[in-house]
């Protein structure tokens, strides 16, 4: 008997089901007036685009833009936006630089365009998130996600892709993905995770 899959399930087995849908994330690093990145800059912002068939926090769509300035968000409801970036977002490796205070929410409807072959396009009446030029398609398994005391199991299967862009109010943010070698497949901060799940 494996006894490492067994504690695993025996951990999974008392958390509930809290979320069912879609995630992608896109974190823009800085680039020179040639449109390259500038090796070792931080990335400037991290926004992340929800879409929930089912959660314990409601259901639909959200976008949320993390930058050192504060957080923002974007939807048809401000609660479910909030507690997707108090709950799991600014857990999220790419949201460790921005710590989160308040959360500014603006009301905005998206039309989504998901695409396992090609990636993901999220257009609002006031925000815009393209991610594209998927990379790779696979499994990730994660049975103890950390969300700071507490942990998560999360599934998805993951892509990153090579290019992403995100436009608030018309003005589009500057900035690239960054892409590099991941331990068993290609890796960005450009990304798009479908079938997705968490329990906590």
């Amino acid at each position: 008997m494996n006894t490492s899959a067994t504690a695993t399930a025996t951990v999974t087995s008392r958390r509930s089901l809290a979320f069912i849908g879609a995630n992608a994330g896109l974190a823009l690093h800085p680039v020179n007036s040639d449109g390259m990145l500038l090796p070792g800059e931080p990335a400037s912002c991290f926004a992340s685009f929800w879409m929930a068939d089912w959660s314990r926090w409601g259901t639909g769509h959200a976008l949320l833009v993390a930058t050192p300035q504060g957080w923002r968000s974007y939807g048809t409801s401000e609660s479910f936006a909030a507690s997707l970036a108090t709950e799991l977002t600014c857990y999220f490796p790419e949201a460790a630089r921005f710590p989160l205070g308040g959360i500014s929410h603006t009301r905005d409807e998206f039309d989504v365009e998901l695409d396992a072959g090609q990636g993901l396009r999220a257009t609002g009446r006031k925000a815009t998130l393209e991610i594209s030029g998927v990379l790779d398609r696979r499994q990730f398994l994660a049975s103890n996600f950390q969300l700071g005391d507490s942990s998560a199991a999360l599934s998805n299967v993951y892509m990153p892709c090579s290019t992403g862009r995100l436009t608030e109010f018309g003005v589009e943010w500057p900035g690239a993905a960054t892409m590099y070698a991941g331990p068993i497949g290609p890796a960005s901060s450009a990304f798009v995770a479908v079938a997705e799940s968490w329990a906590l």
